[in-house]
Order: structure tokens, then sequence, then C-alpha cells
């Protein structure tokens, strides 16, 4: 299958050969479907500390999450079927089972069967369960509008997806795939392991790199507000006891 593979990164060059490109490898995925997209400040710095052994190229992109997205989108002719990964990704588990996971080992077959899966149901996006714990997953499709979280997501481009959230982009990305599909697919048995997360669906997380140099909390307050008022039937706000940053739901009026 015809599929290429996307990695939106912020300084973690040092890290990343460790991480989302050396599972990339291991679990069988040819390098020249991989390219990793930095701001054009940081694109040497790539080059000489990323073992080029695990990617095609580094590609010049644009500053903020949202914005480096954007530019993927860009990127890729119409059409391409794109895989996005995070650059902090350790591997996609499996569950064994309430305590324990199996990463996925042959990565380009499950590729391949997520993008027909999604093919045969009508959705131009798929995606994996937002919690990296296996006493969650469960054997299972969900369809119609639910959260496609962008650690790892495979989707159709379409070069009229613009996204303008400057971070919560995957509940955006989300929803507008259900506009135009009337579903997005996602699978319950399968989720992302990453290090050092403390808050899913926008990339906010405890480590250093990604959004560790930017006002996050600013940035959480925009997108909250943005979501809200741009997609009201689509988007609620839940009460969040566990820190500062505010945080939404997607409901489709049924649940």
């Amino acid at each position: 299958m015809n599929y290429e593979i996307a990695i939106p990164s912020h300084e973690r060059a040092e890290t990343i050969g460790q991480k989302t490109l050396l599972y990339l490898a291991e679990a069988g995925i040819n390098k020249e479907r991989v390219r990793v997209f930095v701001e054009p400040s940081q694109v040497e710095t790539y080059k000489n500390l990323v073992d080029s052994g695990l990617y095609a190229e580094i590609v010049p992109s644009e500053k903020g999450i949202t914005a480096n997205h954007n530019r993927i989108t860009n990127f890729y002719p119409d059409n391409q079927l794109v895989v996005r990964a995070d650059d902090d990704l350790r591997y996609l588990g499996r569950k064994v089972d309430d305590k324990t996971l199996a990463p996925i080992e042959d990565l380009d077959d499950w590729i391949t069967n997520a993008f027909g899966f999604a093919s045969r149901v009508g959705s131009t996006l798929w995606g994996i369960y937002p919690v990296a714990n296996p006493f969650f997953l469960k054997p299972k499709l969900t369809t119609g509008l639910t959260f496609i979280i962008g650690q790892f997501f495979g989707s159709i481009n379409k070069h009229s997806e613009i996204l303008r959230s400057p971070v919560k982009q995957d509940y955006e990305r989300s929803i507008e795939r259900f506009l135009a599909d009337g579903t997005v697919l996602r699978f319950d048995d399968v989720c992302a392991v990453s290090s050092g997360i403390t808050s899913y669906g926008g990339g906010i997380r405890s480590q250093k790199g990604g959004l560790q140099s930017l006002d996050r909390q600013a940035l959480n307050e925009q997108a909250v507000n943005y979501l809200l008022a741009t997609y009201p039937d689509f988007v609620i706000e839940k009460e969040n006891k566990k820190n500062q940053y505010r945080e939404i739901r997607l409901t489709d009026g049924s649940r």
C-alpha cells in the first residue's frame, strides 16, 4: 500500500531517534516512507543528531504544532494516504490482559489493514484509543463522531483541511472529518505508548521538547474557547479536577 509517514517534531532531535524513528524501523517500516517536519532553524540540528538510516528526509516546516500539521497537509499530494505520529512514541500496543500491553511488531501490515477498514466504513480518518491503559482497551471499532488522538493516526490527505485551533487540533480534525464523511474510525484495541503524558488531546507533556518552550496554558485556553465557539453542537466543556487546564469532550447529541 502506498502510504507515507509524517512526524511533526519540535526540539527533540536528541530523542526522536531513540523513540518514534527507532520503533518504526524495528516494526518493519521502510525508512523511505518516513519524513520528519521541523521548523527551519532546527533542520541542521536534526540532521546532525538523528541517524539518517531511520528516515528519508528532514523537511523544513512551520513553527507551532497546528502550523506544522498544516504544512504536512500541503506537502503531500491530495488523496495521498498519510500516517502521522508523535515524535516521542515508544510503540503501539495491543492488550494482553488488563495490566499488560504488547507492541505491534508488524506495523506495516497493521497500517495497511487500518486503511482497509476505514475505506470499508467510508471514513478518511482512522485512529487509536486515546488512553495508554490496557484495562480500558476493548476489541471493537468505534464509528460516528469519536475523538481521534493526534499521537498516531492515518488519513487520506485533503488540502481543503486547514486546522486553526492552536492546540487540541486533534479534536478539530475529528469533527471536520466527521462532518465531511459522516464518520471517523477508531481502533479501541490499540493505543500509543509514549513518555510523560499529562494531558491527552493537543500534545501537552511533561518531558523536554514539544510544547515545553511555549505557553501551554494560554494555548490551551485559546483552543478551548475556539472549539466551543466554532463547534457548539459537537464540543462540551468537562470538569477537570486534575490540573489547571480546561478540558473538553466531543458529543454528537446522542450521548
